[in-house]
C-alpha cells in the first residue's frame, strides 16, 4: 500500500482548473471528500469547478500548480519525495502551506537545481526553523517564514483562542484544543 492509497479506491487528490485553464491541485480538498464519502455524506461544490479524482501518478503528472495542504501523519510524511517530483512537469510548480515533512526538501532541491520542476513555495519547512541548505540561494524557490497565518483576522483568533483555553484550565475543565 502507497502512502497515496488513502481512499478506499486509491484515489483522494483533486484536480481544478484555474482562470487560465490550467491544472490546479488541491490534496486538501480531496481527502476532506474522501472522508465526507467514507461517513456516506456527498457533497458537490466543486462540480461548478469541474473538480475530478484522478490517480496520483495522473495528478503528478497533470498539474501546473500541486498546493499542498494535509496534516502530517505517517501516511503523509514525505508525501512528496523524489518519485513524485520524478512524475510532475517540468512547468510545474510545487506549494507546501501544510506540513514541512510532506516534502522531501533535500529531493525537492535537487528537483529544482536541475530544473525537473519550474518552481517551488515553501511557508513550511522539513526541520523547522532550520531551511534545508540546497534550497537557499536557489533562484527558482521563494521561502517565507510560516507566515501563512499572519494575517491580523486569523492571529487575533489564535490569541483568544489561547485565552479561552488558559480561563477553561483555571476554571478546572479541559482546555478547548489541548495539544
Amino acid at each position: 500500500t502507497s502512502r497515496w492509497e488513502l481512499a478506499e479506491d486509491g484515489r483522494w487528490t483533486r484536480h481544478h482548473r484555474d482562470a487560465e485553464g490550467e491544472p490546479l491541485t488541491d490534496l486538501q480538498t480531496a481527502m476532506i471528500e474522501t472522508h465526507l464519502k467514507r461517513r456516506r455524506k456527498a457533497i458537490t461544490r466543486f462540480d461548478g469547478l469541474r473538480a475530478r479524482p484522478l490517480p496520483p501518478d495522473e495528478l503528478l503528472a497533470t498539474s501546473a500548480v500541486l498546493s499542498i495542504h494535509v496534516p502530517l501523519s505517517k501516511h503523509t510524511h514525505h508525501l512528496i519525495d523524489e518519485r513524485a517530483l520524478s512524475l510532475m512537469k517540468r512547468t510545474a510548480y510545487l506549494v507546501n502551506v501544510a506540513r514541512g515533512p510532506v516534502v522531501d526538501e533535500a529531493a525537492l532541491a535537487r528537483a529544482l537545481r536541475d530544473r525537473r520542476i519550474a518552481g517551488a513555495g515553501l511557508d513550511v519547512f522539513e526541520h523547522e526553523p532550520q531551511v534545508h541548505p540546497d534550497l537557499l540561494g536557489l533562484e527558482n524557490v521563494v521561502l517565507v517564514p510560516h507566515i501563512g497565518s499572519a494575517t491580523v483576522e486569523t492571529r487575533t483568533a489564535m490569541a483568544r483562542l489561547a485565552v479561552d483555553n488558559c480561563l477553561a484550565i483555571l476554571r478546572g475543565e479541559k482546555p478547548l484544543t489541548p495539544v
